[in-house]
């Protein structure tokens, strides 16, 4: 088997969390490239990488590098125009999420990657746990029957000149498409999706209110979900605070049981053991249920680092020919769920998201 050769552009920090799957696994992936406007930047991490091809021109590097395919960790202003420019040289594509700014710049780079016929990721790595699986497995099983509501929350545990420092691209709107929605509470909207299903409608309500969050980044949000097979849901966001009795969490109510979220040491990770409580599982229930962990499932994955599995289904996808779990189009259907809860909030109305 020929490893991919594939080429970084963007070595911040979500660079960092990607490397491990190349140090790891040369013998399926093998960066060859990285690319940086920040030249010091891009030069420390290539040494730490092991890279000697090195490039602060993301065109030049597409022209001049041995590559198959490329790994955009740029800024999300960036993303429309590299993914682009990396479909037109023939390039395979894994994107952090999210995959644009707005439904038109979508929509720009799927036609531009179907017509390339190029492979098409986004890095949605939360679908990539053990514990996701496991929490997966166990409700297509039915063990918490029907799904009726939903409950996903992210609570930053500083105020944002802490979190992100001033001036961070994350707090302009113009560069992020939005605030800590579209960034962060994201990747919870996202495993509602590849739990439940798709989302049909939305009404949500933004705020801002520190200075450090600019062109219309929202610093607050909340907004009720109604998912196409009939659940409803909630989501809260809250960017800005200084006690928190936790950050990340989601939680599902079925019919026979309930599973929520536990939260991980690790601040990318976001997410520990899934716990359920099951009329399946339990003696007697009680008023709150008897909560025991999820199994983690580590079928299709090659241990507990979300982002090594999600490279490695990447470069699997690239060499089969065959859709990503986190497609382009899939993960399109979660933008929308963001882009309509900023609709909402500007125009006060309920969202069909058919609409968008």
């Amino acid at each position: 088997m020929k490893a991919l050769r594939v080429g970084l552009v963007g070595t911040g920090s979500i660079a960092r969390s990607h490397l491990r799957a190349y140090r790891e696994f040369p013998g399926v992936v093998t960066l060859n490239a990285v690319c940086d406007i920040r030249r010091d930047v891009m030069m420390r991490f290539a040494a730490g990488a092991g890279v000697k091809d090195c490039f602060t021109d993301f065109r030049e590097m597409l022209e001049k590098a041995e590559i198959d395919a490329v790994d955009i960790c740029t800024s999300h202003d960036q993303h429309e125009p590299q993914v682009i420019a990396a479909a037109g040289a023939g390039k395979h594509i894994l994107l952090e999420k999210p995959m644009g700014r707005t439904p038109d710049e979508c929509r720009r780079m799927l036609r531009a990657v179907e017509e390339a016929g190029v492979t098409f990721m986004i890095g949605h790595d939360l679908r990539f746990l053990p514990q996701t699986r496991g929490i997966k497995r166990v409700i297509e099983e039915g063990e918490i029957g029907k799904v009726r509501v939903v409950r996903c929350e992210l609570f930053a545990n500083m105020p944002p000149e802490r979190n992100f420092g001033a001036g961070h691209w994350l707090l302009d709107g113009n560069l992020a498409g939005g605030g800590m929605l579209i960034s962060g509470l994201i990747h919870q909207i996202d495993l509602m999706r590849y739990y439940i299903g798709d989302v049909s409608h939305v009404f949500g309500i933004c705020r801002t209110v520190h200075p450090e969050f600019i062109n219309g980044a929202e610093e607050y949000a909340c907004a009720t979900l109604e998912f196409a097979g009939g659940a409803i849901g909630s989501v809260m966001l809250v960017s800005s605070s200084t006690r928190n009795p936790y950050g990340v969490q989601y939680t599902l109510f079925g019919d026979d049981g309930t599973i929520y979220s536990t939260p991980s040491e690790e601040r990318v990770i976001q997410f520990g053991a899934g716990m359920i409580a099951s009329a399946r599982r339990d003696a007697e229930a009680g008023t709150f249920g008897r909560f025991v962990p999820v199994a983690p499932d580590y079928e299709g994955l090659v241990g507990d680092d979300p982002f090594v599995n999600e490279i490695l289904h990447f470069a699997a996808c690239c060499r089969e020919h065959r859709q990503p779990l986190t497609s382009g189009r899939d993960s399109f259907n979660t933008l929308k769920v963001v882009f309509g809860i900023y609709e909402s909030a500007r125009t006060g109305r309920r969202i069909d998201l058919a609409t968008i």
